[in-house]
C-alpha cells in the first residue's frame, strides 16, 4: 500500500561520477534500508531550486526520495509495499 510520508531522513549516497549520485542506504523509523536498485530518476526546478527525485527499492519496499539541492536535505516522500489494499 502506498503511504505518503514527507519526512526528512538521513541518506547515504555513492558518487558515481562528478555529477551523478546514487542513494545506497536510508534510515527511517529507526531502521536502515539497503538500496538494491534505482528504478527511476528525474529532476525538476521548483523556482530556482533543483529537486532530484529517486525511485528506489530495497527488494521489499519501494521508496520515493527527494534531494533538495539548495539545503542538501533528503525527504522520504512515499513508501510502497506493493500491496493494493
Amino acid at each position: 500500500m502506498l503511504q505518503k510520508i514527507n519526512q526528512k531522513i538521513p541518506v547515504i549516497v555513492k558518487f558515481c561520477s562528478e555529477k551523478n549520485i546514487l542513494p545506497v542506504k536510508l534510515r527511517w523509523r529507526d531502521q536502515e534500508y539497503q538500496i538494491k536498485k534505482l528504478a527511476y530518476y528525474h529532476k525538476f526546478r521548483q523556482g530556482r531550486i533543483l529537486q532530484h527525485i529517486f525511485h528506489v527499492t530495497d527488494g521489499h519496499l519501494d521508496f520515493r526520495l527527494r534531494f533538495d539541492s539548495e539545503d542538501l536535505s533528503w525527504t522520504l516522500e512515499e513508501v510502497d509495499d506493493g500491496n493494493t489494499d
